[in-house]
């Protein structure tokens, strides 16, 4: 069972990871499975104590700006709208660590063959790093955190004017609005974004 919107942090310690959790919308009781899952998720892809603590900060990060439930290590379910993959600080992709041992990376749907539907946003260029995926007309996704450099992937259905993502400033003014699918930026620049609503 998911703990909604759960802060957990997660550190090794002499082989034993411990737990603390904030406010959050599940019972206290209900947070310990959870922690034992990503303890087992971390120890399986042999972590050490510092990439956990350092890959389950940013995790954090990400569920105080964006929201959402963490299903696994380094993922976050933003409520059936889309979803995060948090890269390990110095690695190109995220690992699977929720169906596997964790040291192979997770699949990307905008990297795929064919169109997934989705607008794929990298905090790092050349489509690597943490990314977001966004599936779901109308919501506004925030990247707030990324700053300078970054690039995406419109890989939403071919050719339609609606699916153009839009991006906005800190004030909520529209800056950029991509080209219809399929789209791409191998070399963009978050930090004037702080928002992005992939289709109208």
């Amino acid at each position: 069972m998911a703990v909604t919107r759960s802060r957990v942090a997660i550190a090794a310690a002499g082989g034993l990871l411990m737990l603390a959790t904030g406010v959050g919308t599940a019972e206290a009781g209900s947070a310990a499975p959870e922690a034992s899952r990503f303890a087992r998720q971390a120890e399986s892809a042999q972590l050490t104590r510092a990439q956990t603590t350092a890959l389950q900060s940013e995790v954090n990060g990400y569920l105080k700006g964006m929201g959402g439930t963490q299903v696994a290590l380094n993922k976050i379910d933003l409520d059936g709208r889309g979803e995060v993959l948090v890269a390990l600080p110095g690695e190109a992709r995220p690992r699977d660590f929720a169906s596997g041992d964790g040291t192979r990376v997770v699949a990307d749907p905008c990297l795929a063959p064919g169109v997934s539907g989705n607008f794929c946003a990298y905090k790092e260029s050349g489509f690597e790093g943490t990314r977001i995926t966004m599936w779901q007309c109308g919501t506004r996704y925030y990247v707030s955190t990324w700053g300078r450099g970054g690039s995406w992937i419109n890989d939403q259905t071919r050719g339609l004017e609606s699916r153009r993502a839009r991006m906005y400033n800190p004030n909520g003014t529209l800056i950029y609005r991509t080209p219809v699918p399929y789209s791409s930026d191998s070399t963009g620049d978050w930090q004037p974004v702080r928002s992005v609503i992939p289709c109208g």
